[in-house]
């Protein structure tokens, strides 16, 4: 004991910047600890899915959706994907249909879920048709949000250029 109180008396301000450092040292590990290492087994979505369960949307119902859209004759070929809350649908719409009708189909297929689910989960439907000889094909996506009543579309039209724009 005598040994550390002479040292201290002969280190003084060694040893007090030696402590201020040792506690800086533990600060620094406490804190990197806990951003790094604490909470990462949490869930990634946090508490944004609470009640998932009771609008789960089993692989079945999927594959039972995909086969009444793709009976339609103006559909060749539809994918369904469920991340979280948002239910993604894609068809592949037939040559010669045109955009207002493959509209429509897209609203009609979301009468296949309850209106339970319709205000549980956003909708993302994106329709694509193949560009052909008669017709330029389009792709075009359509939102409905879980409180909103219809899907909103995206505007991909083709802008014309305008003549007297081009002179100046």
């Amino acid at each position: 004991m005598k040994k550390i109180k002479r040292f201290y008396q002969e280190h003084r301000i060694f040893t007090i910047l030696m402590a201020v450092v040792l506690v800086c040292m533990v600060l620094i590990i406490t804190v990197l600890v806990q951003c790094f290492y604490v909470g990462n087994g949490s869930d990634k979505y946090g508490n944004r899915l609470e009640g998932i369960e009771k609008y789960k949307i089993t692989e079945s119902r999927q594959k039972d959706f995909e086969n009444n859209i793709a009976n339609n004759d103006k559909v060749k070929s539809v994918d369904i994907k469920i991340t979280g809350k948002i239910i993604y649908i894609t068809m592949q719409i037939t040559e010669g249909v045109e955009l207002v009708e493959a509209q429509s189909i897209a609203q009609k297929s979301l009468e296949s879920f309850s209106e339970k689910e319709q205000s549980f989960y956003d909708f993302n439907i994106t329709l694509k048709q193949n560009s052909t000889d008669k017709s330029d094909g389009f792709i075009i996506s359509g939102a409905k949000n879980k409180n909103g009543s219809g899907l909103n579309w995206n505007n991909n039209r083709v802008v014309e250029k305008d003549a007297t724009v081009e002179e100046k």
